[in-house]
């Protein structure tokens, strides 16, 4: 698959979301817990500093857990975490992945919670690329949202656009 293919899938996707024009990610996030019918806990995980993994998705009986790498920016941080709920958005849960790397990464979490787990590295096969494209599809419209943007002075926006 190549980026352009991702990016069809992604936009079929985004649409079938039905987000508003004014999204945000903590809307995004909600709405997911609501299609999920469970609670999503996103936590930074210090243990990933210097890693090439950056975000990770377990799977749990009655929660999903998105971990991810202390971010350079918030913008970084909000990519990474857009990623795993793009992977959720587009039911990659479904692909039945084993969660033995977790053990790895948290020795202390019992493995028995853990039913599947998704671990974003690289972009070389078909769902981390498909991920990839509706985390951008989605940071552009958080972008392009006014949504929990603050005034500007001088109505900025209004005279520049």
């Amino acid at each position: 698959m190549n980026y352009r293919e991702a990016r069809k899938i992604a936009r079929k996707a985004e649409h079938a979301f039905s987000l508003p024009n004014d999204a945000t990610l903590e809307l995004i996030h909600e709405k997911l817990e609501r299609k999920r019918g469970r609670s999503i806990t996103v936590a930074v995980l210090p243990e990933l500093a210097g890693e090439e993994l950056c975000g990770v998705w377990l799977i749990c009986e009655d929660e999903d857990i998105v971990l991810h790498a202390p971010a350079k920016s918030d913008w970084h941080r909000q990519q990474i975490i857009l990623h795993e709920f793009s992977h959720m958005i587009l039911e990659h849960d479904l692909d039945g992945q084993s969660s033995e790397m977790v053990k790895g990464l948290l020795p202390d979490l019992d493995g028995e919670q853990v039913l599947r787990a998704l671990a974003r590295s690289s972009y070389t096969d078909n769902a981390e690329l498909t991920a990839e494209a509706l985390a951008d599809q989605l940071a552009t419209r958080i972008i392009n949202s006014d949504a929990g943007t603050p005034p500007e002075p001088l109505a900025f926006r209004k005279v520049f656009g």
